[in-house]
């Protein structure tokens, strides 16, 4: 589903504004600091349910005003998110209330390419189970139910070692953390699987004097029963106050000929990586489920040359997903084809449509 129009108010330095949007290419021009990254944080709040700039989300809501509105819609639905300074929130599809954000997550697969974007490679392995987790919530519907499961019986296992119960205190949780950690290893390592020769198709245009490989850690040595070695852990654990194996320390291993990616690669090159990784991810999605996947491009020309960005550029384009991108100016969006685009240039919070005269300049 692509976005056909979004509409924001009180949403950072914008009081309001209202976009009609291309179903492929939305250019977003304008100087630093003067809003253009906030439409993107936007659609981003609403897709995914929280800023991509700030932990906080009332740092979203705009000074000395109570609440943020966001609308978009699509295929003649309407999707809203409102949310207030002191942490109340309201999602409404269609005029009708949900209680969860998945139910527009699912709706509106979304990719976010920007500058702090290499933190996928280079940090630890939060991220790359984030990475992993995108696209298996997107393709297996019960994955979401097992990760959430997983998640509560972590908490309760962990807070019980916190205060040094014993095992047979933790027997109950212990054994229902196994069950669900082989429920998302088993979904993990399908994904993995699957999606490493599209990935590697990706590569081998983006950084072609490399060969990569993807190695997926499941978060315990699977040479040994996740039983036993919670059982051998569990004097560290309650020490620590927290279970150190499991499915919530899962991990994605990119190396680039034989070596850590980190070790190898320059910074630009680690961006290009990424932006591999996730345009392959979006081209998954769709063989897999004929869904086109949003993609928001922050400070498109960081850190990429010339021809790089080009190839950047047609890979987004040929695959005929919806791309929303900022620029302090267009001159800098090398390879994207402008003709069809829809223009935007954002000045002090104000949006202009700027589409007509893109066309005839």
């Amino acid at each position: 589903m692509g976005i056909a129009q979004l509409r924001l108010n009180q949403f950072r330095n914008i009081e309001q504004a209202h976009l009609e949007c291309s179903p492929q290419l939305n250019v977003i021009v304008g100087e630093n600091g003067s809003g253009k990254s906030s439409l993107l944080e936007a659609i981003y709040a609403i897709g995914v349910g929280r800023s991509f700039r700030s932990r906080r989300a009332q740092n979203m809501i705009r000074h000395e005003q109570d609440a943020l509105v966001v609308f978009i819609e699509s295929e003649g639905q309407r999707f809203g998110l409102q949310r207030q300074r002191n942490g109340e929130y309201q999602i409404k599809i269609d005029g009708e209330i949900v209680k969860t954000q998945s139910a527009l997550a699912m709706r509106f697969p979304m990719q976010l390419i920007h500058p702090d974007g290499y933190r996928l490679v280079t940090e630890g392995p939060k991220n790359r189970r984030s990475f992993i987790d995108w696209a298996v919530f997107h393709v297996e519907q019960s994955f979401f139910k097992s990760w959430a499961n997983y998640k509560k019986v972590l908490q309760q296992r962990n807070a019980l070692l916190r205060i040094k119960a014993n095992s047979k205190q933790l027997d109950y949780w212990t054994k229902s953390l196994v069950q669900h950690a082989y429920e998302l290893n088993k979904y993990r390592t399908a994904y993995v699987e699957d999606f490493e020769p599209v990935v590697m198709r990706v590569l081998g245009q983006f950084l072609p004097e490399y060969s990569f490989n993807l190695g997926y850690y499941a978060g315990w040595n699977q040479d040994s029963k996740l039983a036993d070695l919670f059982e051998s852990s569990l004097s560290r654990d309650q020490i620590l106050g927290y279970t150190q194996v499991g499915a919530h320390k899962a991990d994605l291993k990119i190396k680039a000929n034989g070596i850590a990616v980190n070790d190898i690669l320059s910074r630009g090159q680690i961006k290009l990586l990424v932006c591999a990784l996730l345009i392959a991810q979006g081209e998954y999605i769709y063989k897999k489920l004929g869904k086109r996947t949003i993609y928001l491009v922050d400070d498109f020309a960081a850190e990429l040359d010339l021809n790089k960005r080009k190839l950047f550029a047609e890979y987004l384009q040929r695959n005929e997903s919806q791309v929303f991108i900022t620029a302090i100016e267009k001159d800098m969006l090398d390879g994207f084809d402008l003709s069809k685009c829809n223009m935007f240039h954002v000045e002090h919070g104000r949006v202009l449509n700027t589409t007509a005269r893109a066309e005839h300049g």
